[in-house]
């Protein structure tokens, strides 16, 4: 499953010392949640590397991803997340919606396209215990940061696709959510439907600051401020990788809403 940005690899591989790994599942290939697959495919020679169609030429060659990435967060932050290495195109084999992966004892996985914070997002379904592996087609808790922030990047942020995703989960009636930013989480109705009335109030925000000629940047400081606030907290005492997602979170909102006006008759 996701394995993070390729600064993660040691850890990855010291969690799964001893393990014999038959599949390399990113949700998506934004470099938090693929970015250390081309070194783990060295480590797993015999593993299967799965992505949706529209993410497979993006795990051979990374360059794109490095590219839209280096100008969201700059070479400084690039350098300490490290650089995704490109996987043999022999090895990076499609995934695509409602296909089943059987993983023995039982257990079998079941792709379900979600796309809306990416095009090429996947989710898993673990039938069996009714557990949705959900990537980033749900929102962000961070465990010192105790709200719900949505996750809304540029450039294929698509909210109505992303609403979808969100009722699709629901019917799916899942007992657990397993999200990687941060962790388990029980109750996942009671979740689904503060994701999507997040990405509406944000997208509300977003829109009502553009009327008034806000930029992106003034439009994050404040959002910053009013979360800083609700939790009785210095915006200066938010860590700095909370900020920087509410600021690619507004750019992303931001190019959505002009691209929806553009579409307008």
């Amino acid at each position: 499953m996701d394995m993070g940005y390729q600064s993660s690899t040691e850890i990855v591989l010291r969690d799964l010392e001893g393990r014999s790994i038959d599949y390399l599942l990113p949700t998506h290939v934004h470099l938090d949640h693929s970015g250390a697959c081309g070194a783990l495919a060295k480590k797993f020679p015999n593993a299967a590397i799965l992505v949706h169609p529209i993410g497979q030429k993006h795990l051979i060659d990374p360059s794109l991803l490095i590219q839209g990435a280096t100008e969201l967060f700059g070479t400084d932050l690039m350098t300490q997340y490290g650089l995704p290495e490109p996987i043999d195109s022999k090895r990076v084999q499609v995934a695509s919606d409602d296909d089943q992966i059987d993983l023995g004892d039982g257990i079998v996985l079941r792709t379900v396209w979600t796309p809306g914070h990416a095009s090429h997002h996947l989710s898993y379904f673990i039938e069996s215990t009714r557990t949705m592996l959900t990537g980033d087609c749900v929102g962000v808790h961070f465990p010192e940061v105790p709200i719900l922030a949505p996750t809304t990047p540029p450039t294929s942020f698509n909210l109505d696709k992303a609403l979808l995703s969100l009722e699709r989960v629901e019917k799916l009636n899942p007992e657990y959510l397993c999200t990687p930013h941060f962790g388990p989480l029980r109750n996942p109705q009671t979740w689904l439907e503060a994701n999507k009335r997040i990405l509406r109030e944000w997208e509300a925000r977003v829109a009502d600051s553009l009327k008034t000629g806000k930029p992106v940047e003034l439009i994050a400081k404040e959002l910053t401020d009013d979360i800083s606030m609700n939790l009785h907290r210095l915006p200066g005492d938010l860590p700095a990788h909370f900020k920087t997602l509410v600021r690619v979170d507004v750019i992303g909102m931001v190019r959505w809403l002009q691209y929806a006006s553009e579409r307008k008759p």
